[in-house]
């Protein structure tokens, strides 16, 4: 086990901040009073809890104070996210209760900030691949983490909007903002815009939509079945029909630079359909991927920071494309 690990988790005891990263982050654990062998655990206590490692296996556990256990996982990078305030998993990032932003700090010295907003049907693990590059390369990365199909769109957009400007409260006041979305992500973020006052929208440097269902998505046809609508609120928002929550999106007080990236082989947004309302301008690119690898940063990352740092698609397109 790594060491910083281990006085990492001493100095979270110490500082009586365990409960905290506990409660927002779920591991696959079922709490019941520990009577361990020690002979094949490695103890390391700090403030009555202990961090319990398995000397065979590697896996790990943590007992409060009570000898209860509450929390375990099987590697190094479970922990790790856990006592950095990240999800553990992409299955428990599902039980966590959500609506907030998980950092991935920059490596090294921070030289911007990017904020991702996930689709549906996922949550922000799913983008945690794009985060960990983005902070490879000067990011500050903000996931906003929430739990899709429990509320509508507008109401979503509605959280989102006031976690944002918390966000943008603990940052510098001249710092810009740069945004990237999946899928239904884009338009949560269309959502809150439109409540945004012409300085707030001025706060955000660049946009980059993945996959956006601007106009619409046939499958969102699904939430308006009754079988669909039981449990999922959301999907029903992303119809295209007139009176939609996508198609009577206000148009935001400011739009700063958009790049829209479209997959070729995307069965769950068409093409087209991914392109902003014709009164806003965007530029927009198409890649050879389906929805889903939208998110593998090597169909897209080149693709993004090009954007982020021209405002272009342009000099980086792979044929065809159609940036305009």
């Amino acid at each position: 086990m790594n060491k910083k690990l281990i006085d990492q988790f001493k100095q979270l005891a110490a500082a009586g901040e365990l409960p905290r990263l506990l409660k927002a982050n779920a591991t696959l654990n079922l709490e019941f009073p520990v009577f361990s062998n020690r002979h094949f655990w490695e103890c390391h206590e700090s403030s009555g809890w202990q961090l319990q490692i398995n000397t065979v296996s590697g896996w790990w556990r943590i007992l409060n104070a009570e000898g209860i256990r509450v929390a375990r996982g099987t590697t190094e990078e479970q922990l790790e996210a856990l006592l950095g305030n990240r999800p553990t998993s992409t299955i428990t990032n599902f039980l966590d209760k959500g609506c907030r932003f998980v950092k991935t700090p920059a490596k090294g010295t921070a030289k911007h900030t990017v904020v991702l907003i996930h689709g549906w049907s996922a949550r922000a693990r799913s983008m945690q691949s794009l985060a960990d590059r983005l902070a490879q390369r000067g990011f500050d990365a903000y996931s906003y983490d929430y739990p899709t199909s429990k509320r509508s769109l507008k109401r979503h957009s509605q959280i989102f909007l006031s976690k944002f400007r918390k966000l943008l409260d603990q940052l510098p006041a001249d710092e810009k903002v740069h945004i990237l979305t999946h899928s239904m992500g884009g338009l949560l973020l269309r959502g809150a815009m439109a409540s945004m006052t012409e300085e707030e929208c001025r706060r955000i440097c660049a946009i980059v939509m993945l996959g956006p269902p601007n106009r619409g998505s046939l499958l969102a046809y699904l939430g308006t079945m009754p079988l669909f609508r039981s449990f999922n609120v959301s999907l029903k928002d992303m119809t295209p029909d007139e009176t939609s929550f996508v198609s009577t999106i206000p148009d935001p007080a400011w739009l700063p630079p958009v790049g829209i990236i479209a997959g070729r082989h995307d069965t769950e947004v068409q093409m087209e359909d991914t392109r902003l309302p014709d009164s806003l301008p965007h530029k927009h690119v198409v890649v050879q991927c389906s929805h889903l690898e939208l998110l593998k940063p090597s169909k897209v990352l080149p693709h993004i920071l090009k954007f982020y740092s021209t405002l272009s698609f342009r000099d980086n397109n792979p044929k065809p494309s159609d940036d305009k």
